[in-house]
C-alpha cells in the first residue's frame, strides 16, 4: 500500500503534499513551524482509514453494527486542532493497494467524506494497521508511573495517556532491556505496590537507581527504546483484534453471526510509529546512536512491519542520515544499522510548505539548507 496526503490551511501549514510517505519519513523545522501538525494529522488519517477498514470487515462478515463510532470532534480535540481548523481546511488521504484500487478519505467544510460514508473498502484491500504516537511528553513517564495511581482522574492530555498505555503494554512483554548505546540496562519488575522500574549501569561502578531518578535523557530515550522493542518483536496483530473486536461481537451476543470473509493471516497489517523530537534531552552523539538503535529494531531486527515517522529540530541527526545511506550503499552497518535511500523521505519545514532535502543527483540528504546557523555564528565573529 502507499499514501498520499495533501493538507491545505491546517494552523500553521498552508499547503502541503506528499504524493508517496516513504516508510521512514523525517521533519525538520523551527518550533511552531508545523512539524508536529503534519504528523498528528497523518496518524489521524491513518487511525480513520483503520477503523474504516474495520467496519467494512464487519459488514463483510455479516455484522451490520460496528463497535467504533466515528466522534470528529473529539478527534479535533485530541489532536488540538480545535482552533487550528477554518472553513478553508482540506486534508485529503489516499491509499493506493496492491490490487491497483484506491481509497479516499476528504476532510473539507468541516465534514468528512470518502470510504466509510460512501463506500466499503473491498475485501482485497484489506489493510490492518496499528498506530503509535510517541510524544514529547514522555518524559513525564517516569514520575506517573511512580505516582499516578496516586492521582485519581488525572489528566495529562490525550497524546501523553496514549504513549503511556504502549509503555505500559512493553513493559508487560519486555521485561529487560539493554541499552547500550547509554551502556544502560533498563528493568521491569512487579513488587506488592505495583510495577518498579529500573535502570542500571553498565560501565565504572555498577549501580541501580529508580527510572524517575535516572538522567532526563535517559527518561527521554528509555519510552523510545523500549516501545519500538515491543513492536518489532512482541507485538501480536491476532491478540490486538481479539481483544477489541471479537471481545465486542461477544459482548454483544452477535459472534455467531460473524462468518469472517478473509481470515486476519491473509491481511496485510503494517505499525506506523509516530516521534516527536526523539532528540530530547541528548547529547549529539546519543541522538545519533539513539537513531542507530530505532533503524535496527524497526528495519532490520524485526518481526513485524514497520513504518517510522518523526519530527526534530537536530542537525545532528539529519547529517547522521547520510552514515546510514552510505552503509547500505557499502552493504555495510553503522552499529547494526543502515538505510536505504530510496525508502527515505525528509522534509524542512518552512513557511507553511515542505521543502524536499532529498538529492536529486547523488544519494544523500541536502543537509546544506541546515547550516544557516551556524553560517550566520560565524558571520558574526568575523563581523566583530
Amino acid at each position: 500500500m502507499t499514501e498520499s496526503i495533501t493538507i491545505k490551511n491546517l494552523g500553521p501549514i498552508k499547503d502541503i503534499h506528499i504524493e508517496n510517505i516513504k516508510p521512514f519519513t523525517v521533519f525538520i523545522g523551527e518550533s511552531g513551524s508545523g512539524k508536529s501538525t503534519i504528523m498528528k494529522a497523518i496518524a489521524l488519517f491513518r487511525w480513520i482509514y483503520k477503523m474504516h477498514n474495520i467496519r467494512s470487515y464487519l459488514k463483510h462478515s455479516k455484522i451490520s453494527k460496528s463497535p467504533f463510532r466515528f466522534r470528529w470532534e473529539t478527534y479535533l480535540k485530541n489532536c488540538g486542532f480545535e482552533q487550528f481548523i477554518k472553513r478553508d481546511t482540506q486534508i485529503i488521504y489516499t491509499t493506493k493497494l496492491a490490487s491497483g484500487n484506491t481509497y479516499t478519505i476528504n476532510f473539507a467544510n468541516y465534514n468528512l467524506s470518502g470510504v466509510g460514508t460512501q463506500e466499503l473498502i473491498k475485501p482485497q484491500d484489506f489493510y490492518f494497521n496499528k498506530i503509535s504516537f510517541i510524544s514529547e511528553t514522555r518524559n513525564i513517564i517516569p514520575l506517573w508511573a511512580d505516582k499516578g495511581a496516586s492521582f485519581t482522574g488525572g489528566y495529562l492530555g490525550f497524546y501523553f495517556h496514549e504513549v503511556y498505555k504502549d509503555f505500559e503494554l512493553a513493559t508487560e512483554a519486555v521485561k529487560e532491556m539493554e541499552m547500550d548505546f547509554l551502556k544502560l540496562k533498563f528493568s521491569t519488575k512487579k513488587t506488592s505496590s505495583g510495577k518498579k522500574y529500573s535502570i542500571q549501569s553498565r560501565s565504572g561502578d555498577p549501580f541501580e537507581i529508580d527510572f524517575k531518578n535516572s538522567s532526563s535523557g535517559t527518561q527521554t530515550c528509555v519510552p523510545i527504546s523500549l516501545i519500538t522493542q515491543y513492536f518489532s518483536k512482541k507485538f501480536s496483530f491476532e491478540e490486538a483484534f481479539n481483544r477489541s473486536v471479537l471481545t465486542y461481537l461477544s459482548n454483544t451476543d452477535t459472534l455467531t453471526d460473524f462468518k469472517a470473509v478473509k481470515n486476519l493471516s491473509e491481511i496485510e497489517k503494517k505499525i506506523f510509529i509516530h516521534i516527536e523530537e526523539p532528540e530530547l534531552s541528548l547529547y549529539p552523539d546519543a541522538q545519533c546512536q539513539l537513531i542507530n538503535d530505532i533503524v535496527k529494531k524497526c528495519f532490520i531486527d524485526t518481526e513485524n512491519s514497520i513504518e517510522i515517522m518523526f519530527s526534530t529540530h537536530s542537525p545532528y541527526i539529519i547529517n547522521h542520515l547520510n552514515l546510514l545511506i552510505r552503509a547500505f550503499e557499502k552493504v555495510t552497518y553503522v552499529d547494526g544499522a543502515k538505510y536505504d535511500y530510496n525508502k527515505l523521505s525528509v522534509y524542512k519545514v518552512i513557511d507553511g510548505a515542505l521543502e524536499n532535502l532529498m538529492a536529486i543527483n547523488e544519494k544523500l540528504v541536502d543537509t546544506n539548507p541546515l547550516s544557516e546557523t551556524i553560517n550566520n555564528i560565524y558571520s558574526k565573529y568575523n563581523a566583530l
